[in-house]
Formats: C-alpha cells, sequence, structure tokens
C-alpha cells in the first residue's frame, strides 16, 4: 500500500470514532518534562491516558502517521524523543502502544504497514540526528532506539496467547524492516537493527543468517564494531 493510501485510510479509520487527534495524541505521549521516575508511572497515569479514548486501530493509524512523517517530533527535545520512545514502543509501557500492532481485531495490513514505517523513522529522523559512531551507552536517545527492537513486545512466534502475535505475516514485516534498518549507513541502526535480529534468532534463525550474511557481502567500510555485532547477531548470541 502506497504512503498515500495509508495516510487516507488511516482519516476514514480515525473519523468513525470519537478520539483525540494526532496532535493531541503525539503532545500525550512527547511532551511531558524530562525525569528520572517517567510520567507514565506517575498515579494518574491511566485516567490521564484513557480520556485519549483511543482503539487499537487508531493507537495503530497515529504511530504509522509518526513513522512516516518524524518531523513532528523536532518540536521536542531528544531526551523528550527518548523517553516518548521508551513510552510508546516498550513492552512494559503501561500505554501498551505497540501491543496494537499484535491484535488481531486491527487489520493486518495495517499492522504490516505501521510496522515498515519504522523504517522510514530511523531512515528520516534517527540517522540525521545521531551521526558518526553510536553512543547508545551515555545518550538517552540513542539507548532508547538501540534498544527499540529488544523491547518491541514479540520477537516473532505465538508468544502473547491467541489473540497477539504468532502472525507470520507480521513476523515478515519485522523482519524486512529490521533488514531495511541495517541497510541504512548509520552505525546506531545498523546496531539497533542487529540487536533485534540477535533475539529473533531463537524463532527465525534461518532468516536471520540471511539477512547479516547479506548485510556483510554487499555493505561496505563496516565499522570493526559492526562486523563484530553482526557475528553476535547471525547466531543469536547474547547482547
Amino acid at each position: 500500500m502506497s504512503e498515500i493510501a495509508i495516510l487516507r485510510q488511516m482519516a476514514c479509520d480515525t473519523q468513525r470514532m470519537r478520539t483525540a487527534t494526532f496532535d493531541q495524541w503525539i503532545d500525550a505521549a512527547f511532551d511531558h518534562p524530562v525525569r528520572k521516575r517517567e510520567w507514565y508511572w506517575d498515579e494518574d497515569f491511566d485516567s490521564y491516558w484513557d480520556r485519549l479514548e483511543l482503539s487499537d486501530a487508531v493507537t495503530v493509524a497515529y504511530m504509522t502517521r509518526l513513522f512516516l512523517a518524524p518531523d513532528h517530533l523536532k518540536r521536542y527535545s531528544l531526551e523528550q524523543v527518548a523517553q516518548g520512545t521508551w513510552f510508546l514502543i516498550g513492552e512494559s509501557s503501561p500505554g501498551k502502544s505497540t501491543y496494537a500492532l499484535l491484535s488481531s481485531e486491527v487489520p493486518l495490513n495495517s499492522r504490516s504497514d505501521c510496522v515498515r514505517a519504522m523504517a522510514n523513522f530511523f531512515r528520516m529522523f534517527v540517522a540525521p540526528v545521531a551521526p558518526g559512531r553510536a553512543n547508545e551507552q551515555k545518550d538517552d536517545f540513542q539507548s532508547a532506539c538501540y534498544m527499540w527492537w529488544d523491547i518491541f513486545p514479540t520477537y516473532g512466534g505465538p508468544r502473547y496467547g491467541n489473540n497477539t502475535g504468532g502472525e507470520p505475516e507480521l513476523d515478515i514485516a519485522c523482519l524486512s524492516t529490521m533488514a531495511e534498518i541495517l541497510s541504512i549507513s548509520s552505525e546506531l541502526c545498523q546496531l539497533s537493527a542487529l540487536h533485534g535480529l540477535n533475539h529473533w534468532h531463537r524463532q527465525y534463525g534461518e532468516e536471520v543468517e540471511e539477512i547479516v550474511d547479506s548485510f556483510l557481502q554487499k555493505t561496505p567500510s563496516l565499522t570493526a564494531r559492526i562486523i563484530e555485532y553482526a557475528g553476535k547477531a547471525r547466531v543469536g548470541g547474547t547482547m
């Protein structure tokens, strides 16, 4: 499905239901002071988030729109974007936003489109703001991007019950997206993708090995760190 068709479908979906606007949703997720104990662990979180009246379908639509047009995040600091990334993507987040990607109540093509849009987010937003050597150990934004696929709520296969996960088509979308992110000329993007592929090796060992082998064969001038990391990810080594 083309990006224009995706955006048109999202507009139709959100108009059918009463819910927060896209801009209200972005502010709700990202427009918060950066704190050691993040805002979403406050006691009033449930009432705050529930007021947005977000269905899984709308959550998927809004995430897709954000990943396709990440310039919406430029009004926030990178520290705020990092905090919001942990909130939106993290499987332990009380918002559970990415669990909507595993919900059978949302059309599979919409969920797959959202996953594939993540590659655009890494290409258009992550890579430009984090050039050169990755510093994921000390930089909050880079740490959140590095951990993206680690904190994602599935590593492939039937892990979350009858109504979530375990869909080969969605798994393929995740694997192909990690492969696309791996092809971006950015050490941080490559580390993030390899970190994710490492976790997916258990369920999709052959596919992960093919992705990593192709990357190593086709990509010139890789850093020593990426070559070493790729060797571990290829076999599902602990990282």
